[in-house]
């Protein structure tokens, strides 16, 4: 490509940062501003500085590549005469100090063929006082045209500045925690290095700005520059550009900044938001004290406030918060725009994940994280997820679309629960995100202020100074080149390394269809749906699929693409249409979308809110005792039969719920019992309570404190059918220690408080609802036979009716058959298939239309490549200091049968030089297979290839080694102190194996047998295995009725089971965690009879949910022979009564019914070796075991 006015200026020569830069923090001896934020070229940029000194230079550079420079010296300004400066004018009350009275000291005629971009006016004195400063300031190219425009995130910058004694956050001023309410650009800035609360370099230019400056212009990619000034209040056009810039740390947003940028969008101008916490303060602007518009940055903080401070009735809180609007301009969360939400603040430095099939999406192209297997998950460089980042929720402001390009599940300890005042310890998924709006106009999120530190490895980091600097990442770079690529903007110099991409030539779209319901099924109120269905693509990969359940006006993302399922209450009786459509790679949207219709009967018990309905707000600061409620009436005779509340995880202690009549009598009360750690609470009253129509009531609870809230919720009414919560005067509270009525209301606000109310007479003959499975698991062209009751499992009917199954068709990626004689269906795989299957089966209750729903097979490929190491993974010492030729390995053990070591790898330094051999031994030194490494690279992950593949015998112990004879290889102590799992492949822990992380000094070939303190020296097995095939008897979401029973005893709990496989063995233990049930917990496996045949500890447990252990020797199981799988705990347990009053059924395990085994769901009191061997009421205990078999 030609060169262009970007390409041809980083041709020019560059100086050095060690002339340009600062060595340390700005000098007070000589600082200034820029009367402008940006000056067009031709016209003149003035300084006002403060100094003393009497000899002193601007030196003004240009920031851009210049070969790895960094910036380009364009001219030198000589001045002799000192400038000293008055104090700042302004409002100190309020934290506004504006030093725009003091005078002009310099100007610069801007050339009128200068290049724009972004310059720094270096201050320097030569009088022999040490002093340097930054002026930032934006040349622009007013009128012309450009592939991009980079806006600078200047409010950012000063939003933090805290010269003068205040900033947005904090500071002297006479406001809470003397914060400012407005700040002026006329002052030098010294955010970057920590002039005011929570400044640091992160906030500033020199940070992700100044790296994605410099890997734009190295590529030659054709950019102009423009300030958020400009951006805002000064309303340059952007519709000469093909996408729009936000980069970094773009914090602080005016409402014309907001309303330009979304007109761009609209007008088909692509955005970029290489940004995180990006859009989140609205902002406003106010002249500055010489009447010069656009200088004083205003933002009263109105959401930390919690009322409306600000005197203009503009809202200067967060984007996001919807109080007092209207008449304010709030309530318009930043992913309506970006696609992205912040939430996680900082400082965190954590790592972005690509699972499969996400690394199959054409972002991703020509990337590393392209290359990922089946189940396997890329990773980025380290620190790009920081130092604050977004998630992607599924919430009605997604934009339609939106496909997700990668998923990092992470917990974190600062969450945002509220609009913006609140954080807490929180369980956290961010997202890369990209979707295309209705004028074709592209919008990626990165959703991370770090993300451009993947581009460019020059910049300021953070000032926590805690974590090592984040390294370049190709695959990032890659992904730009792509993305820009698909906004049809190509570089005109790009890198040598990265491959010059083509936009997308894809202009067929996906397709989904509904496998479930059917249309015309008839469905439950507020009972759930499991809408689900299949969806492909000719060209490109389906990326997203999304479910609209109001005709349209709103669509939600599914799980899953390729087979996809969306949960469903349905919330009112009627005809509901059901619409699907898919996203693909390309951001094709289907059209039209696939839809079925459904008729939904009224239930005979009804609530105000569904299990999908949650919090905005999930967390308030306040902690006070006090009562919450909701005022409803109904339509129609019947009973209140319990009261819900929505909790969030920082909700504790004990909850009583209250009915009252509208005047304040109590009518009943219940104790909630059971609760879960977060999510919708129920208690039943002893009695149903009958209600009059059209009478108000007052269903509440007691509570204290960190309750959800959100406001102006109820400004308009919400209805359940026969019950409705008024809009206007709703959502009540009263403070006391116990029961009080609550009578008093605030800005409309929702406390998430709900009724449960029975109609009188129920609601009759209803169908049954035939649930989606899944969780079946075949090798490829193996076929598979489910039993009737493993498909009814799932299933309900509202009336009591026994239900059948009646048939099975529909077969994706197989054939399906059912018998009615063996109450069974057997699934058998296309030939070839591996992947996901799916058929439909019939239900029927005898007395209703038949239904149906999906079942879901995996079946299994024939062999996956697995290592035990990820291509991502590096030692802690690259080359360590030891000439001598060595042989270094790790003993390893595959878990699924028929697998065949194919290779070896190991991670080189550049010093590990000469010739390589590998080796693959048994256990006691037989050399099973040689090769030599060939085509190394200098450094990084080797790979050598076994002439033939070797067999390797399930659960056998083997030695990968490799020869060196250079020495100065790669090694990370103590690695090997635990057990190493990934996939079918594990490396015993040291202490297991009698030693791992193996050597032996000398010749090739020697056998390692050495070993020293667990030391991993980086050498990996290269193995063809099928998936293993564990089975266990509940699946991931099966949870238990009573998550936390209130027994701290010690106690051993556990599980009766059978497998009717006879290859069967076991290789680990799972159980059920409530988040109060802490501690060590060591699990066990016995036989019927109390012989003791395993046992482990757990280790690397989550606050609640399913937790496993693996064993450090599996222990064959024989058919048809029951065993006890066990676990000791000190603290509250989880259970569910009569859970066992019947067989449990999963695949080959069946946890035994309890009169059928002398009693399961077995327990005995005492300490961890004794063996369970009492029961009561068939309860559950939520033990399983985890079972490898055919």
């Amino acid at each position: 490509m030609p060169l262009n006015a970007i390409s041809t200026e980083n041709q020019r020569p560059g100086n050095p940062a060690s002339e340009w830069d600062l060595g340390g923090p700005a000098s007070p001896a000589i600082e200034g501003f820029a009367t402008r934020m940006s000056v067009n070229r031709g016209t003149t940029v003035h300084f006002k500085i403060n100094t003393t000194s009497s000899n002193y230079r601007i030196d003004v550079y240009r920031l851009g590549y210049y070969g790895g420079l960094g910036a380009r010296k364009v001219t030198t300004i000589q001045r002799n005469t000192p400038s000293p400066q008055p104090a700042p004018g302004g409002d100190p009350a309020i934290g506004l100090y504006d030093a725009g009275n003091w005078s002009v000291t310099a100007s610069w005629a801007v050339p009128a063929d200068a290049v724009s971009g972004v310059y720094l006016a270096k201050l320097v004195r030569q009088d022999g006082v040490a002093g340097a400063s930054h002026i930032p300031f934006v040349v622009r190219a007013d009128g012309t045209e450009h592939d991009l425009v980079f806006q600078t995130s200047d409010t950012t910058w000063h939003a933090y500045n805290g010269w003068g004694g205040a900033n947005l956050y904090g500071g002297n001023a006479a406001t809470p925690n003397g914060r400012a309410y407005k700040v002026s650009y006329n002052r030098p800035i010294g955010t970057r290095h920590g002039v005011g609360l929570a400044a640091g370099p992160q906030d500033y230019v020199m940070s992700a700005e100044y790296a994605a400056i410099r890997w734009l212009e190295r590529n030659g990619y054709d950019v102009t520059y423009l300030s958020a000034v400009d951006v805002g209040p000064g309303n340059v056009p952007l519709t000469r550009y093909k996408a729009f810039l936000s980069t970094g740390h773009d914090e602080y947003w005016s409402g014309d900044q907001h309303a330009h940028v979304q007109a761009a969008r609209d007008a088909g101008v692509h955005l970029v938001f290489m940004s995180g916490n990006e859009v989140y303060w609205k902002t406003r602007w106010e002249p500055d004290l010489n009447g010069t518009p656009g200088r004083t940055l205003v933002c009263y903080k109105e959401t930390w406030a919690g009322t409306k401070i600000d005197p203009s009735p503009e809202w200067t809180g967060t984007f996001r918060d919807p109080s007092f609007t209207p008449p304010s301009d709030g309530g318009r969360p930043e992913n309506s725009l970006t696609g992205t939400i912040f939430q996680v603040d900082s400082y965190r430095y954590d790592v972005i994940e690509v699972p499969h099939p996400m690394t199959r999406l054409r972002f991703w192209r020509d990337t590393e994280v392209a290359l990922t297997a089946p189940g396997g998950t890329a990773e980025l460089v380290p620190g790009l997820l920081g130092y604050e980042w977004d998630e992607s929720p599924n919430n009605r402001f997604r934009p339609p679309g939106l496909v997700r390009l990668s998923s990092t599940p992470l917990d974190v300890h600062a969450y945002l629960v509220d609009y913006g005042l609140t954080t807490a310890a929180a369980h956290a998924t961010h997202h890369l995100t990209l979707y295309r709006a209705p004028s074709g106009a592209i919008v990626f999120g990165a959703g991370t202020v770090f993300w451009a530190f993947g581009l460019d490895a020059e910049h300021d980091e953070t000032s926590n100074g805690t974590y090592p600097a984040v390294t370049v990442d190709r695959d990032v770079q890659q992904a730009m080149v792509n993305l820009f690529a698909d906004m049809t903007v190509q570089p005109t110099t790009p890198q040598a390394d990265l491959v010059v991409a083509t936009a997308s030539t894809d202009v067929t779209p996906p397709t989904a269809v509904i496998t479930a319901p059917v249309n015309g099924a008839t469905v439950v109120q507020q009972q759930k749906v499991v809408v689900s269905g299949t969806a492909g693509d000719v060209g490109g990969v389906v990326a997203a699929v999304e479910v609209s359940t109001d005709g349209g006006t709103s669509w939600r993302a599914a799980q899953g693409t390729a087979n996809w399922s969306f949960d469903w209450w349905p919330h009112l009786p009627g005809q509901h249409t059901i619409r699907v459509r898919a996203v693909d790679d390309s951001l094709n949207v289907q059209s039209p979308a696939a839809s079925v219709t459904v008729t939904v009967t009224p239930s005979a018990s009804v609530r105000l809110f569904d299990p999908s309905d949650v919090p905005f707000t999930l967390r308030t600061a306040e902690h006070a005792a006090l009562e919450l409620g909701v005022r409803f009436s109904v339509n129609t005779a019947g009973s209140a039969t319990g009261v819900r509340f929505y909790k969030n995880p920082h909700v504790t202690g004990s909850h009583e719920a209250h009915l009252w009549s509208g005047d304040g009598t109590l009518l009943a009360s219940a104790a909630f019992t059971g609760e879960t750690a977060s999510g919708w609470q129920q208690a039943n009253f002893p009695a149903p309570v009958a209600l009059s129509p059209g009478a108000t009531y007052v269903a509440s609870y007691h509570n204290v404190g960190f309750y959800s809230a959100d406001s102006n919720y109820f400004t308009s009414a919400r209805t359940g059918g026969a019950v409705t919560a008024p809009a206007g005067d709703n959502g009540v509270f009263a403070y006391g220690a116990s029961a009080i009525f609550p009578a008093t209301s605030f800005r409309s606000t929702n406390y998430w408080v709900d009724v449960v109310f029975a109609r009188a007479g129920g609601a009759g003959n209803l169908p049954p609802v035939a649930g989606n499975d899944s969780g079946f698991t075949t090798n490829q062209g193996t076929a598979i036979v489910i039993p009737a009751a493993a498909l009814l499992a799932n299933d309900t009917d509202p009336n009591g009716y026994p239900l059948s199954v009646t048939g099975a068709d529909n077969p994706v990626n197989g054939t399906v058959t059912w018998s009615a004689a063996a109450q069974a269906v057997t699934f058998t795989p296309g030939a070839g298939f591996s992947g996901l299957a799916t058929f439909r089966y019939t239900i029927t209750n005898g007395h209703n239309a038949p239904v149906s729903a999906t079942v879901s097979v995996s079946v299994l490929a024939a062999a996956v490549r697995q290592t035990l190491f990820k291509p991502t993974d590096t030692p802690a010492i690259a080359g360590f200091d030891d000439p001598h030729p060595v042989n270094l390995g790790v003993k390893f053990r595959c878990t699924s049968p028929g697998a065949k070591a194919k290779g070896v790898r190991f991670y080189k330094a550049p010093q590990n030089g000469g010739t390589h051999a590998a080796r693959l031994w048994t256990a006691n030194g037989v050399l099973l297979a040689s090769a030599t490494f060939s085509g190394e690279t200098a450094s990084g992950w080797q790979e050598a290839t076994f002439p033939t593949p070797v067999d390797l015998t399930t659960d056998t112990t083997y030695v990968a080694s490799y020869h060196t004879t250079a020495g100065n290889y790669a090694v990370t102590g103590n690695f090997f102190a635990n057990a190493v799992t990934r996939g079918a492949l594990v490396a015993p822990s040291s202490g297991s194996s009698d030693g791992n992380g193996v050597f032996a000094y000398g010749p090739s070939p020697a056998f390692p047998n050495s070993s020293y303190n667990a030391t991993n020296y980086w050498v990996d097995v290269v193995v063809d295995a099928p998936s293993p095939l564990l089975r266990t008897l509940f699946e991931a979401g099966d949870t238990p009725e009573i998550v936390t029973v209130a027994d701290t005893g010690p106690v051993q709990l556990g599980t009766k089971f059978r497998t009717s496989a006879t290859d069967a063995t076991a290789v680990g233990l799972r159980f059920y965690k409530g988040p109060q049930n802490t501690g060590t917990h060591t699990g066990h496996l016995w036989t019927a009879s109390g012989v003791l045949l395993a046992s482990a500890t757990f280790s690397g447990e989550t606050a609640s949910g399913w937790q496993q252990v693996v064993f450090g020797t599996p222990v064959p199981l024989a058919a048809d022979t029951t065993y006890v799988a066990s676990y000791h705990t000190n603290a509250p347990y989880s259970a569910t009564g009569n859970f066992f009053g019947a067989d449990h059924v999963k695949g080959t395990l069946t946890g035994l019914s309890s009169a059928g085994s002398g009693g399961n769901g077995v327990f005995t009191y005492g300490p961890a070796g004794s063996f369970p061997s009492s029961s009561f009421n068939a309860t559950n205990y939520w033990v399983d075991v985890v079972v490898r078999s055919s």
